[in-house]
């Protein structure tokens, strides 16, 4: 990854997860949503195609499923990284709220062949699983 987009990226993490500070114990930490941040490199050409997609086919059933898409960005360093994120009602919850998009028929018989069939995703460059940043006393 170009260091700009390095910069960049991290930039955007530091803008997405501003939310909330305090001091609570871990146990407690799991309970509250976490954000999963995605960076795509997307096939040359198809960038305006796979956005289009995303918004109009996946963002929807992933939110049925509980899960919340929070943010999507082209990169200005390299057209072709697709950088989003989505949040968890929690850690505990993430387990069963991905099985309910990604184990639905609709994933399995209709997008996922419909993803491979157009090629718009040549690589999941890097997928993060935060949580925001907490102050301590």
């Amino acid at each position: 990854m170009k260091h700009a987009t390095r910069i960049s990226l991290f930039l955007l993490l530091g803008i997405t997860l501003t939310s909330g500070c305090s001091s609570q114990p871990l146990a407690t930490r799991q309970e509250e949503p976490i954000i999963e941040v995605r960076v795509y490199k997307v096939a040359d050409g198809k960038m305006d195609a796979w956005e289009r997609f995303f918004h109009d086919r996946l963002v929807a059933p992933q939110e049925e499923a509980g899960m919340k898409v929070l943010t999507a960005y082209r990169t200005l360093g390299d057209e072709d990284l697709f950088v989003w994120s989505r949040q968890f009602s929690s850690q505990a919850n993430m387990p069963k709220e991905q099985a309910a998009f990604y184990q639905s028929d609709l994933w399995k018989k209709t997008l996922l062949p419909e993803l491979k069939e157009k090629g718009f995703i040549e690589k999941v460059q890097i997928v993060y699983t935060v949580r925001p940043s907490k102050a301590s006393k």
